[in-house]
């Protein structure tokens, strides 16, 4: 009789255990930590006015890490990712182009909530802040007013480390809000993602404020 009171109370145990690990351990993709590389296409732009899309990259590596059972995940990621925009307005009656492009290393810091399909795949719904740091970029200035300037209609600079302070476009330093869904298959990943700048952008104080805008797509490996 003890031998059946001890094998009932050790298996009562067991099933504690295992329910307080996580509730869905054994049909969920989500059961222990993943290291993922992750990248992709962007579409960017500003919110400045008459500002258009520019199609760049992205390419990172990120940890998913579950907690709170595993229905929430901790999901940081260090990003290489390429911004900019077109934009064409008219100054003193010239028709005036500024093609931008720009590079950032972004630390995004994401909590996921984690939907199971399948014991190897599922979805994130991914959320949280990010800062980024401004480390390459060039635009072009394309007018007629260069030409009668200048002698050349279009005129290159640096986005961010110009010798003269006054031609630095950018600032630096960014930071927003990053939001994306992940879809899980396996050891594949497929994730859409966006990038809402919160403080302006433009290294020039004199002119309009501006904010970035991000969107990208992209696929990835999850180890």
């Amino acid at each position: 009789m003890k031998k059946i009171v001890i094998a009932l109370l050790t298996s009562l145990f067991v099933l504690c255990a295992n329910a307080q690990i996580s509730p869905y351990r054994q049909f969920s993709p989500f059961d222990r930590p993943h290291f993922l590389i992750e990248g992709g296409a962007t579409y960017s732009t500003t919110t400045a006015k008459h500002t258009d899309y520019r199609i760049g990259f992205r390419a990172g590596i990120g940890g998913d890490f579950p907690i709170f059972f595993s229905w929430v995940s901790f999901a940081p990621s260090l990003v290489f990712e390429s911004k900019g925009y077109v934009q064409n307005v008219k100054i003193d009656l010239a028709e005036t182009t500024t093609d931008m492009t720009s590079m950032y290393i972004e630390l995004p810091i994401d909590f996921a909530l984690n939907i199971p399909f399948s014991r190897k795949c599922g979805m994130q719904i991914m959320a949280g802040p990010y800062v980024g740091y401004g480390i390459a970029g060039n635009y072009a200035v394309t007018s007629d007013n260069n030409l009668a300037q200048y002698g050349l209609r279009t005129m290159e600079y640096k986005a961010f480390f110009n010798d003269e302070e006054e031609q630095n476009l950018l600032k630096n330093f960014d930071f927003g809000i990053d939001c994306g869904i992940r879809l899980i298959f396996s050891y594949v990943t497929v994730k859409v993602n966006a990038e809402f700048g919160c403080m302006n952008a433009n290294a020039n104080s004199n002119s309009l404020a501006f904010k970035n805008r991000s969107f990208s797509a992209g696929a990835g490996l999850r180890f």
